[in-house]
Parts: structure tokens; sequence; C-alpha cells
């Protein structure tokens, strides 16, 4: 029945939902579903959680269809677009029905019901008496002199008690010494009694609960700076800046002070973060030295970065935009910055799969792009299929026998396949001579085998087996691997090896 009510009322409100999203941002949308984690209804407005880059917490107002989203698209975004799809699935959990049944629960009821939460949530409690017990004033003269991480928390738990000034003064004193407080954090892990020292933390984790609170700190700044107008107090303040910027469309009415308090660098960030950038005004921010932002901002605003791209006639940056949004013609027309783009941006090698397959699906050859696709297959970046696409467009033996990687046998055994169609001998001698393909794990050496079964004699295999004989007596294993995978049966009679290929 929800199921049915969420798609009766999506069709309804289709061409509603249409103008607020454009076809690509719904595309990219249908590609997230699976990455929602949750989906909640209270009232008009679902909330949820959607894994990206990193977590975002996004919401959509069933109402309006209006999106916001902490990513840094920031509204009407790829992420509201799959939430609102899980939705639409009825894939959501209803609180309005849990809210309704609040109001009939008796005082006993509803004392019941949080003890039985507060014994899964026990850190509630904990915050509870650090909000009651924490004197403010207090807390800011001990982050100031007697900084430990018991602080923290205390310090998470008044931030709502605390005045706007009190806020800003916390803020930034852990920015301005976040380096020093981190270590002291460090220093109280490797003296704690029952640590192990340094290797028992992850370098990149052990500040991660101060990082967390600076961040909230800087949340809540924004967010009441904006609803008690005090915007101006925190224009100047650098600390200020990344979340500022994130938030760049509550900001808009500020944009022009913002242009001359801002670095040029940040500027350009604040105006691609706004919901509808004017791309004249962002020109004006772009040199060379800032490419880097338009690059990091390719994923979540790929048709504005094109645009920009065109007006400033940069084809390395188009080649860039085109690879996420799979623009087959621009990327052919623009294959000759390939390495550029790639060298600005080294994320864009992740993409290189799925184009590959676009290649593929439009029957596209060319022995030039094929041969740049495979020389960045590095750690084994490309499947099967892929990697049988690419070798078949080029004829270069020792090309090809230069990006197979034995560490990469499973995938990289179709370039063997490639080098036996060029030139079976050459490759059976490649093999021969390769003597650390045998010094592998059984599940390495099955796929060798099966090209060798495809493409060579049995008289050949044998040969093989016994001329690297030692690899065959001992390991029971990749016999019987052999024997059921292979059709290679090794046995042992009085010191002399057996080998019958079958099939």
């Amino acid at each position: 029945m929800e199921m049915a009510r969420a798609i009766s009322f999506f069709k309804d409100n289709k061409m509603k939902f249409e103008q607020r999203y454009s076809d690509k941002i719904i595309e990219r949308g249908e590609g997230y579903i699976d990455s929602v984690e949750y989906c909640i209804k209270i009232n008009d407005t679902i909330y949820g959680q959607v894994q990206g880059s990193r977590k975002y917490k996004t919401e959509v107002d069933l109402k309006s269809f209006d999106g916001d989203c902490s990513c840094p698209y920031g509204t009407n975004c790829k992420h509201a677009v799959a939430l609102y799809l899980i939705y639409k699935k009825g894939d959501f959990w209803d609180a309005d029905d849990f809210i309704k049944n609040l109001d009939k629960m008796s005082h006993n009821e509803l004392k019941e019901m949080i003890l039985s939460k507060l014994q899964d949530n026990p850190d509630w409690i904990k915050k509870y008496n650090l909000r009651k017990s924490t004197n403010k004033s207090d807390l800011l003269i001990s982050f100031k002199k007697n900084f430990s991480s018991e602080l923290i928390s205390e310090a998470e738990a008044v931030l709502p008690d605390l005045t706007f000034e009190q806020l800003i003064e916390l803020h930034n004193y852990i920015s301005k010494n976040y380096d020093e407080l981190s270590e002291k954090i460090l220093e109280e892990n490797e003296d704690d009694e029952y640590s192990n020292g340094y290797d028992d933390y992850d370098d990149e984790e052990y500040d991660k609960e101060l990082y967390d609170l600076n961040e909230l700190i800087s949340e809540i700044i924004v967010k009441r700076a904006i609803s008690e107008n005090k915007v101006d107090r925190i224009l100047k303040n650098e600390y200020l800046r990344d979340e500022i910027i994130e938030n760049a469309e509550s900001f808009i009415k500020y944009k022009e002070k913002i242009k001359k308090i801002f670095r040029k660098h940040e500027c350009l960030q604040f105006l691609i973060n706004l919901k509808n950038p004017i791309l004249a005004e962002i020109k004006n921010f772009v040199d060379d030295s800032d490419k880097t932002i338009l690059y990091s901002s390719l994923e979540e605003k790929t048709e504005l970065i094109k645009e920009i791209a065109k007006s400033l006639n940069d084809k390395t940056l188009l080649f860039s935009a085109a690879l996420y949004e799979k623009d087959l013609k621009t990327i052919i027309e623009n294959f000759g910055r390939f390495e550029a783009a790639i060298n600005e941006r080294h994320e864009l090698i992740n993409y290189l799969g799925e184009i590959i397959d676009i290649f593929d699906k439009n029957k596209l050859k060319n022995g030039e792009i094929a041969r740049k696709l495979l020389n960045r297959h590095i750690g084994g970046r490309y499947n099967k299929r892929q990697l049988t696409y690419l070798a078949s467009q080029i004829s270069d033996f020792e090309f090809i026998k230069k990006n197979f990687k034995k560490e990469n046998i499973e995938t990289d055994v179709v370039l063997l396949e490639r080098l036996a169609q060029i030139d079976k001998e050459k490759t059976l001698s490649f093999v021969k001579n390769k003597k650390d393909l045998l010094g592998r794990h059984w599940t390495d050496i099955i796929p060798l085998f099966s090209f060798l079964k495809k493409y060579y004699q049995a008289q050949t295999i044998k040969e093989y087996v016994r001329d690297n004989q030692d690899t065959f007596r001992t390991s029971s294993h990749l016999k019987k691997h052999l024997k059921e995978e292979c059709g290679i049966f090794i046995s042992q009679t009085q010191g002399n090896l057996i080998v019958e290929v079958k099939g």
C-alpha cells in the first residue's frame, strides 16, 4: 500500500520533479540508489544518508521536491534524487505513525521506552551529565591551559549552551592550535598503559574526535550567524571559510563582500558552489594555479565545468568533463589530451574501464587510443573483456608483452592469448623463459595452463611440465586443480612424472 501510494505520488508530480532536477542529475541519481543507507519520512520531508565520496546528510521536501545535501553540490543533487527514488520504491521508514503513537503513550510507557533505549545508548546519560556539570567558562580556559582528549566530549556536550562569541573563540583556538592539540592526543595514546604505542592507532584517525568537534563548531557558528544576522562577524574569519563555501547558497546576498574579502581561489570555490553560478563571473577568478579546483568539482558540477572549459577553450578540462559524462564524441575528438588530463586529475583513471566499455559497445577501433588505455592497466585495472577489446586492436608484440604482468595473470592471460594470435612460437618462448610464472600460488598457475591448452598441443604442455618438474612434484593442490579445471593429469612413477592431457 505504501509503495503504491509513493509510486502514484511520483507519477502525479513527475513534471514538477523534472523541473527541479536535470536529466543528467536524475541519471546520476539512479546510479546512487544502492548508496542510500537509510530513508526516513517525517511529515512532508524525507531524511537520509547517502554514501558518495563521503557520507552525505540529505533531505528532500516532498511538496516542492527541493533537495538539500551536505555534498559540495548543496541543493537538488544526485544524492537527493537517489534518496527520493528510494522513497518512491517504498524503501523508507515512516516516522509519522511512530510520532502519533507517542501521543497515545502514558507517562510510564514513555519512561519505559526511554529506559530501554538508554541501555543501548548509555552515551546519552554521559552527554546529559556533562552538559549539566560542565562550567562553560572554565571549558574555554581548560582548552587553552590544560587540554586533554576528555575535554572534547565535554565541549561537544555543551556546544548548544555556548554563546556565539564563545563558539568563535573555541573554534579559533582549536583551528589555530590544531597540530599542537593533536600531538597531545597522540601522546596520551602512547602513554596509555594499555596501549602498545603509536602502532595501535590509525595515523589518520587518532585525532578524529577533535576534527569532528571543530567541524561541528564551524557548522553551528555559520547556522547561527545566518539566523541571528551576524554574517558580517564571520566573513573575515579565515577558519570559517570552508564552511561558508560549502553553504554558499545561504550567503549569496553577501557575494560582493565575499569577492572583496576572500582569496581568489576561495572566491572561485564559493561561486562554483552557488545553486545558479554565473559563468562570466567565475571566469574572472580562474587561472592556471586554480585549475585543480575545477578538476575537483568535476563530479558534482560536470555541466558547469564543461561550460567553463568551452569558454576558456581548455581542451584538457573539456576532455576530463567528457570522461565523467561518458561523452563518446568529445572523448574521441580530444583524446590527444588524455595524458594531460590524467596528470591533472589522477582520479580520472577510475573511469577508464567504463570508457573502454563504451568504446567496445560502439565498436570503436583505434589502435592509438587502445595503446594509451592499455598503458594505464596499472595494478590490474581492467577486466578480461576490456583487455581483450584493447589488445585486439594492437599488433605490436613487444608492446603487449611489456604490459603483461604475472601478478595479474588471472586477467592478463588474455594478453598472452593476443600474443599467441600474433606469434605462437615467440609467445611460447616468452612463457618458457619467464620462470617466475610458476613460482606463485596454484590459483595463478591454472590460468596459464588453461591458456597453454587452448593454443598449444598436448606434447608442448607435457614438455613444459617436465622442464619445470620440481614445481609439480610436491604440490598436491596444484595437481588436483590442474586435473579438475584443465583436464591435465600429473602423476609420479618411480621418480618420473607422467603427464596426460585430456580433451
